[in-house]
C-alpha cells in the first residue's frame, strides 16, 4: 500500500511540475488564466496517463528480462532488474505525457 501511494504521489508531483512550468511560460505569451489553466489541466492529465502507459510497458519489459536473462547490464539481481526498466519507462511515460499533453493543448485549442 505505501508503494502505490508512493508512485501516485511522485507521478502527480511531475506531472503538476511539468504542467506548472507549461502553464507559466503560456501564461507570459497569452496572459490568459483561463486558457493557462486549461493547458495545465491538460498537461497534467497527460502526465497521469503517460505514467500509467510507462508504468504497464515498463512492467513488460521488466518481465521479460526477468524471465530471459539472469541479471541486466548494470544490475545483477532478477528483481532488481524488474524494478530498473520498470522505473524507466514510469518516468519517462510521465514526461512525455505531460509534454505532449501540452502540445495537444497549443495545437488545437490556442
Amino acid at each position: 500500500m505505501k508503494t502505490i501511494i508512493f508512485c501516485t504521489t511522485i507521478q502527480v508531483g511531475i506531472s503538476a511540475i511539468i504542467g506548472l512550468l507549461w502553464a507559466i511560460i503560456y501564461l507570459l505569451y497569452s496572459q490568459n488564466i483561463q486558457v493557462t489553466l486549461k493547458l495545465f489541466l491538460y498537461s497534467f492529465l497527460g502526465g497521469l496517463f503517460g505514467g500509467i502507459v510507462g508504468g504497464f510497458i515498463g512492467h513488460l519489459v521488466g518481465s521479460r528480462t526477468y524471465k530471459e536473462a539472469p541479471g541486466g547490464i548494470f544490475i545483477g539481481d532478477q528483481a532488481l532488474n524488474w524494478f530498473f526498466w520498470f522505473f524507466v519507462f514510469w518516468i519517462i511515460g510521465i514526461i512525455v505525457g505531460a509534454v505532449l499533453g501540452g502540445l495537444i493543448f497549443i495545437r488545437f485549442y490556442s
